[in-house]
């Protein structure tokens, strides 16, 4: 039987109707919960979360400034181990349940009725009780420091959300079960699924494939070999990457392109641990761990008619990892650019530039679409092109998007998110200001006269916007 007058049980409400709220305090305190916080503006939960260990949040759906799913994204990147139940209004049941797809643990409709809320409550306090058991038998505080830092040497960052996806992943690398990592292309989520192996104490390799554009055929030959005679020009038995990575880890990237009939097969692997070679009638066994890694949000990889069974998702997700993408990490993008230009130095065997700070201050309100791959290509190309000790914004300002910057000087843009897309939230008037001209200086070559027409300004109040 589970304690609900436990001390260090918190229970946070987020619902904009204050009735709501004191209705919802009065029920929990009558249970003899004391910890009860609640929330009725929707944008401070995120930082009403930082003081507060595993709790149990109910989220409402319908609310001004950030509605429950923005809400519950929030929550899932950077607490992923939070049980979230979702309250919602009868109109809102099919919203509820892509709620649950992106990671809620329940929903209740409104009215809610005293039995559904504590049979709610009391299921999210089992498996918060055993997420927490679970990560203190493991060592993990998510307000801890890494207990193996050195295994993530090669992914630069000093963002909290990716701090918290290393901590999870020092806590399920010991598994041995199949791991999902999910990210837009160029985020790392190969140097993610590395660190996992590292970690996991397995003696064999680390054997990567990507299943892009690999038609059924080609799929079962990769991954699982041949006989000889399979077919013509199979003269040879052939081992596939399965049976290179026993005891070790097989990583299969973009895990969302996989042909139906693959899938089959691949499900057959992970779950009874057997595969056929091509040609062959008598089964092999599995000794190595499935890592797993697809470019596309849950609700665009599974579902009626979307690319992943639902089964196979299920089996391949035991554990899973959302990494975000750059324009959310922005503060690591000062660091990324240093760390990339002495590697790239390094490469060519050339001294280690400096970085201009306009450079800096320009590149780090960039959207990069390809994340970090496309801003390496950047500062490979600057460090290529740079004949002097420092790297300035005029290396690259041909290969910048055009695009982006004269949209920027639009002004009928129809988007009113266009602004938060390039800044990862919603910028200041100065951060935009700033944007402005620095976009304008790179659109010109640093020609301050041009930039100013541009502009609108003189080239004197240009000059001192510079010097600020």
């Amino acid at each position: 039987m589970l304690n609900l007058k436990n001390e260090s049980l918190n229970v946070i409400f987020v619902d904009d109707e204050k009735a709501e709220l004191e209705a919802y305090k009065f029920l929990l305190e009558s249970m003899g919960i004391k910890n009860i916080t609640t929330v009725q503006d929707s944008r401070n939960v995120m930082s009403c979360l930082k003081d507060i260990y595993f709790p149990i949040i109910f989220l409402d759906l319908s609310m001004p400034h950030k509605s429950g799913i923005e809400v519950l994204k929030e929550i899932k990147e950077e607490m992923p181990h939070v049980p979230v139940i979702i309250c919602t209004a009868y109109s809102e049941i099919e919203t509820a349940v892509e709620c649950i797809k992106l990671g809620a643990h329940d929903y209740l409709v409104k009215p809610i009725s005293l039995n559904s809320f504590g049979s709610a409550l009391r299921n999210a306090i089992e498996i918060a009780s055993l997420r927490n058991e679970v990560l203190s038998l493991k060592g993990v505080n998510f307000n801890s420091k890494l207990n193996n830092p050195e295994v993530f040497k090669n992914i630069v960052t000093k963002d909290e959300k990716m701090l918290n996806i290393f901590k999870y992943t020092e806590t399920i690398a010991t598994t041995g079960q199949p791991v999902l990592i999910l990210g837009e292309t160029g985020t790392g989520k190969e140097l993610l699924a590395k660190s996992v192996h590292n970690l996991s104490r397995l003696e064999g390799d680390f054997v990567a494939v990507n299943l892009s554009g690999l038609d059924d055929t080609l799929f079962s030959d990769a991954i699982f070999g041949h006989v000889k005679g399979a077919y013509t020009g199979a003269d040879k038995d052939r081992k596939g990457l399965i049976e290179k990575a026993a005891y070790g880890t097989l990583f299969l990237d973009e895990i969302g392109d996989l042909s139906e009939s693959s899938q089959v097969k691949l499900l057959r692997l992970i779950q009874e641990g057997t595969y056929y070679p091509l040609g062959s009638d008598t089964p092999r066994y599995s000794k190595a761990r499935i890592i797993s890694a697809a470019n596309k949000e849950i609700n665009q990889l599974v579902g009626n008619g979307k690319n992943i069974r639902k089964d196979l998702y299920y089996r391949l997700s035991t554990h899973l990892i959302k990494v975000p993408p750059l324009r959310k990490r922005k503060n690591d993008i000062p660091l990324l650019i240093s760390f990339l230009a002495e590697e790239a130095a390094k490469s060519m065997d050339r001294t280690v530039p400096k970085i201009s700070k306009d450079f800096i201050d320009f590149m780090t309100v960039q959207n990069f679409e390809g994340n970090i791959r496309e801003l390496k290509t950047y500062i490979y190309d600057a460090v290529a092109m740079c004949t002097d000790d420092t790297i300035k914004l005029e290396l690259i300002s041909d290969r910048l998007s055009e695009d982006l910057i004269l949209n920027l000087s639009d002004k009928n843009v129809p988007d009113p998110m266009f602004l938060e897309r390039i800044f990862g939230s919603f910028p200041t008037l100065k951060e935009v200001s700033n944007y402005t001209v620095s976009a304008a200086l790179a659109y010109t070559n640093n020609n301050q006269n041009q930039a100013a027409k541009l502009l609108g300004i003189s080239k004197q109040a240009l000059s001192k916007r510079v010097r600020q």
